[in-house]
């Protein structure tokens, strides 16, 4: 058989790479919603983030129960029900008149489909396909999330502003219709062996080594210190990140930015990460995970302090913007590629599952938090400093990140004592 031209795991990546950028980019343009939603309902930012608070959780709970989905499944069928719910749940969205059917909708439902589209579903496959490309390829997904970032966010405001939130939600879930579904099915493949490929391209593995790959469950992962070091890390991730997308924008207008420019210089940041995470994926691959993945920790302070900082200088905060959109996104991929590397890539699905789980309890946390802090305080300076202080002790827990494989506490605690 004719070798193609294109390696097909490449058109996995790319199909993934839409996915991602759509449902990453609904998930992080919330903020532009807060003003017209408590506005419209009758909410406070505390309740408003009661609601994100949740959605982001069950986000994150059903991560694990998206890898169980995926190798029970698979890929296409996971990613076919996670569009069709995630459009259903984006039309309901515009129709929500109180708190709790917006909980319902927004909180639950929404949540479950951005789950079976999300990054638990693209990282877990695409990191069947490669394994000296790995980086680059994970780093590809990352890239497109922030794509979804900086595209989605200017869109929903100017939308917001010309249309109102509802309509917003469901021209929103129209884009997800045409865009996902037909991805789903024609392009999502599950595995290079199931077309009789092999990893990165190269000679097929025998249908029984390939069975036979090592399959870790998440129990057994969580025995290991690395886990825990991935997920603490990926804990303030989550934190970090939630506090920008859900109170970003808001903060910025409460700063006396207009909500153009504000939406504005949240897309500048997901636009200026495209590069830089595709550069940083090549660099993995070089120098390894750990190193790359401590420095995108540490950058992320300087970049929130500068939000947070800067007042009455748009100039500014567009710097801020282009320098730090390096640090938005690189922690997802380097996290992937870390749980393939060291627990093999046919357990990505289910181990990376959990450590999103507690990337969304962290998000949850934030931007409860958040909105709570602003209730009380009158400012959200009290969470950006938080933030900052969790960042800190994730580079210096990335940097360490456990190197034995698969090691397991209760063995190397016996080794130590004999």
């Amino acid at each position: 058989m004719r070798k193609p031209a294109v390696f097909y795991g490449w058109w996995v990546v790319a199909g993934f790479s839409f996915m991602t950028l759509t449902s990453t980019g609904i998930r992080h343009a919330v903020g532009p919603f807060l003003k017209p939603i408590t506005a419209d309902l009758g909410l406070d930012r505390a309740t408003f983030s009661i609601v994100i608070a949740v959605s982001l959780f069950l986000y994150g709970l059903f991560g694990p129960l998206t890898g169980v989905i995926l190798d029970r499944f698979g890929a296409r069928l996971t990613a076919s029900a996670g569009a069709l719910i995630l459009v259903a749940s984006l039309l309901l969205t515009g129709l929500v008149r109180n708190f709790w059917e917006f909980f319902a909708v927004y909180g639950v439902l929404l949540s479950f489909g951005l789950a079976l589209c999300g990054p638990v579903l693209a990282s877990g496959v695409t990191a069947r396909w490669f394994s000296k490309r790995r980086g680059t390829a994970l780093s590809t997904l990352a890239s497109a999330s922030m794509v979804g970032m900086s595209l989605l966010v200017p869109i929903v405001t100017w939308l917001i502003l010309n249309l109102g939130w509802r309509s917003a939600y469901m021209l929103i879930g129209v884009g997800v219709l045409v865009i996902i579904l037909p991805i789903a099915l024609w392009i999502v493949r599950e595995s290079p062996e199931s077309m009789g490929l092999g990893v990165d391209g190269g000679q097929p593995e025998p249908a029984a080594t390939a069975a036979a790959a090592k399959r870790v469950t998440a129990t057994e992962a969580m025995q290991t210190l690395a886990f825990w070091q991935l997920g603490g890390s990926f804990f303030t991730c989550g934190f970090s990140m939630s506090l920008l997308s859900s109170h970003g924008v808001p903060m910025l207008t409460d700063h006396g930015y207009t909500p153009m420019f504000a939406s504005w210089a949240i897309g500048v940041l997901g636009a200026s990460a495209i590069g830089g995470t595709m550069i940083l994926g090549l660099i993995s691959d070089r120098i390894g995970r750990r190193p790359v993945l401590a420095s995108i920790y540490a950058g992320r302070i300087l970049i929130f302090s500068g939000f947070f900082l800067i007042r009455d200088n748009p100039a500014a905060i567009i710097v801020v913007s282009i320098l730090g959109g390096i640090t938005m996104s690189g922690t997802g991929s380097m996290t992937s590629a870390l749980t393939a590397d060291i627990w093999g890539r046919y357990s990505v699905s289910r181990v990376l599952g959990v450590i999103f789980l507690v990337h969304q309890t962290g998000s949850a946390i934030g931007s409860w938090l958040a909105g709570a802090m602003f209730e009380t305080t009158g400012g959200y300076g009290a969470a950006f400093v938080l933030a900052c202080l969790f960042l800190f002790g994730a580079a210096i827990t990335a940097f360490r990140v456990d190197t034995g494989k698969r090691r397991v506490w209760r063995a190397a605690s016996a080794s130590a004592t004999s």
